[in-house]
Formats: structure tokens, C-alpha cells, sequence
């Protein structure tokens, strides 16, 4: 049976784009399965239309806002909220469990925020997009952008004990959180 170049070019993309976009739905659900799950469904509705997503050359950004669609909707729908604490049980490990613990500290900061706005934190500030393009993914006007980071921005400060005046993206915990994360989701 003879594929189609359809077929051909969405497989090319998802064997290029799989990783990144992957982190990115981490980013979003902060587990490695829910992940996994919110790609594959992300890119089963995207393949229904891909030859738009390809007459546009905007692949990405459309599985990007596709992702991001299929996660907030989530959300909503989701009855059973998990509890969250503050604070840790006692580690007793010291330095060697630093980094671990400063990733947390973020994805539990992160896991607070409401869905849009982790979302625009996340496209912003990790995947590195711009405020045009973050709009574009989330359908929204940049100033809903631009909102939505403040909004975002000001939570984790106050969730990582930043003070107002500093940048939460240059936080010790951010900044080791995004090095480590940098090329992987966990």
C-alpha cells in the first residue's frame, strides 16, 4: 500500500518535533505519562487536518495550539483536584538533593497556576516564544498575553519567596529548573 505525502510529511514532522513538543506537554501536566497521552491526542487531531496546518506552513504553531486547546480543556473537565502541600517531608539529604527540590519547589509553583496562564508562562519563558507567537498558539490577543505572564509571573514570586522587584525567570530555582529540563522532559 503506497502512502500518501501526507502521510509522509506528518510522520517527518512528528520524528523532528516529538521531543520539543513533548517537553512542552510536560511543562503543561507536570507528568511524563499525562504527557505522553496529551501528544499522541494533540497529533491524532492534528493529522485529520494536517493538510491545512501544511498549505499554511505553520505545523508547529498549529500542533503547539492544539496542545495547548486539548490541555486546558482538560483541566476543566478534570472533578477530582489533587491536594498539594507546602512543604516537603523532611529530606535529610542535603546539597546532593538541591536540584531535586528546586525542581519541585517550580512544579508545584507552576501546578498553582490556572491553565491559560501556565500556559503562557510556559510557552514565554520556557519554550522561548514571543508574545506574537504565544498569542497565535493560545488564540488570544497579545495583551491577553502579555496579562496572563504578568498574572503568572507575580504567583510565582510570591510562591518562591522572590521579591516583587526581581525577575522570577532569574530565581536560582527557575534558573537551575530550566537548565535541567533544557532538551528533556522528565
Amino acid at each position: 500500500m503506497r502512502r500518501s505525502e501526507r502521510e509522509t510529511r506528518f510522520e517527518e514532522f512528528v520524528v523532528a518535533r516529538s521531543a520539543t513538543l513533548l517537553r512542552l506537554c510536560y511543562l503543561l501536566t507536570n507528568d511524563r505519562g499525562l504527557a505522553e497521552d496529551l501528544l499522541q491526542t494533540a497529533l491524532a487531531n492534528c493529522f485529520r487536518h494536517w493538510d491545512r496546518a501544511m498549505s499554511q506552513g505553520r505545523e508547529e504553531a498549529y500542533v503547539r495550539t492544539a496542545i495547548i486547546n486539548s490541555h486546558i480543556s482538560r483541566m476543566r473537565r478534570r472533578r477530582v483536584h489533587e491536594i498539594l502541600t507546602l512543604h516537603l517531608p523532611d529530606t535529610g539529604g542535603g546539597e546532593a538533593t538541591a536540584e531535586v527540590d528546586d525542581r519541585d519547589l517550580l512544579r508545584r509553583a507552576l501546578a498553582a497556576l490556572a491553565p491559560r496562564t501556565r500556559a503562557v508562562v510556559v510557552l514565554r519563558h520556557y519554550m522561548g516564544l514571543s508574545e506574537q507567537e504565544a498569542a497565535n498558539a493560545l488564540g488570544c490577543s497579545v495583551g491577553n498575553v502579555k496579562r496572563l505572564a504578568s498574572r503568572g509571573l507575580k504567583q510565582l514570586r510570591l510562591a518562591l519567596g522572590v521579591r516583587d522587584t526581581a525577575a522570577p525567570q532569574d530565581h536560582p530555582v527557575m534558573d537551575r529548573s530550566r537548565q535541567l529540563t533544557q532538551g528533556r522532559a522528565r
